[in-house]
């Protein structure tokens, strides 16, 4: 196989296969170190109240619970049981939630050939050394498996998400952005955190630990990555609101509770929306 077939796209295809239960995610995506962990913790704080809202941890103990039907009345208590315990219970969660879809799960990974192509190319050119971008892979099927993990959650119940796979389009290497954006998973909407690349740059360099992909990199060079981020997300921005994505940009140098109203206001209205439909 050529990895240099994939083309590098110059508009986003008019519709996108359709990766079922991805449209149940909201992501919060920016540069590393810009600030969207301080502003989702807080926005999921002003939604305690709303319901529509949850965490992927509860995401995934809700689709289990809808998989329970699937399993024989004893290993059903087994199961409630077990999902009662801190941690463990995330655990047989998820677990059962993923091995109760996986044949859905194969047939729905066979329509996204575009996607996992690019996911192959990013491993190969992407940001960070060979360790740093095979590592990705991994992850990132996890963050497919979840997605498809919506499909079965009850009701109206969308999921939050930090660091899932829009945010992963900041380390493909540029040619390969274009085509990433416009191939990756439609998410419900999209939360952009912006900041200048200075006030990155300094956040950075005062956390104990690096990221795989900043990992001995210069002050100049931590630069030069944290501005190649920040136009990656410009252009995924563009191409996500292209593709019908709402997308919200925030500023992460401002307030953080005005930040984080800011947001939790645009996701109230995207409820209300839906409500009214």
């Amino acid at each position: 196989m050529k990895h240099s077939s994939i083309p590098r796209a110059e508009t986003p295809p008019a519709k996108a296969p359709a990766f079922p239960g991805s449209e149940r995610q909201i992501e919060f995506v920016g540069p590393p170190g810009v600030g969207k962990s301080a502003i989702y913790h807080a926005v999921q704080t002003r939604l305690e109240r709303r319901h529509s809202y949850r965490t992927v941890q509860e995401g995934r103990l809700l689709a289990a619970m809808a998989n329970l039907d699937r399993v024989s009345p004893l290993r059903r208590i087994s199961y409630r049981s077990a999902f009662r315990l801190p941690r463990i219970g995330e655990v047989y969660a998820r677990r059962l939630a993923v091995t109760s879809m996986e044949d859905s799960f194969r047939h729905t990974l066979r329509s996204q050939a575009d996607f996992l192509e690019c996911c192959i190319e990013l491993a190969r050119t992407g940001v960070g050394d060979a360790f740093a971008r095979f590592a990705r892979l991994p992850i990132m099927l996890e963050h497919l498996r979840d997605l498809h993990l919506w499909n079965r959650l009850p009701g109206a119940v969308q999921i939050l998400q930090q660091d899932a796979l829009v945010q992963k389009g900041w380390t493909c290497a540029r040619q390969l952005r274009e085509a990433y954006f416009s191939s990756v998973p439609k998410p419900g909407a999209v939360v952009v955190v912006t900041a200048r690349p200075e006030v990155v740059v300094e956040r950075l360099r005062g956390r104990e630990r690096r990221i795989n992909a900043h990992t001995d990199l210069s002050p100049s060079e931590l630069h030069a990555a944290t501005t190649s981020a920040a136009e990656a997300f410009q252009l995924g921005a563009e191409l996500l609101r292209a593709r019908g994505v709402p997308v919200l940009e925030v500023d992460g140098e401002a307030d953080l509770p005005e930040a984080a109203e800011q947001v939790a206001e645009f996701l109230r209205n995207r409820v209300l929306q839906q409500e009214g439909n």
